[in-house]
């Protein structure tokens, strides 16, 4: 049976990586990567200003382009730019695949 995309269209992420460490998002259309730290990450590399601090950041895929980090809290939101961060629809679809990103 052939699968029928809900009105918004196809997913607009395409999980490339999942470990316990991480989960690494991609969106092609956009060309941009989003990768998603969980506080419970083991990595040397992620430095988080609390222990439940979710750290993402969003990559784009452009030469010369910056890469952008949101330190994220479950009770705030992006320490940066509240709950209307960009990085919230990212973080919706690590929830939505069943990634726990707050754990």
């Amino acid at each position: 049976m052939a699968r029928v995309w809900p009105v918004q269209g196809p997913p607009r992420f395409k999980i490339a990586r999942w470990t316990d460490n991480e989960l690494i998002l991609f969106d092609e259309s956009r060309r941009e990567s989003w990768l998603v730290y969980p506080p419970r990450s083991r990595y040397a590399f992620v430095r988080r200003g609390t222990r439940d601090t979710t750290i993402i950041v969003h990559h784009p895929w452009a030469p010369y382009s910056q890469e952008v980090e949101h330190a994220v809290r479950l009770q705030q939101g992006c320490g940066q730019h509240g709950l209307d961060c960009a990085a919230q629809e990212a973080l919706q679809a690590a929830i939505d695949t069943g990634f726990d990103p707050f754990r």
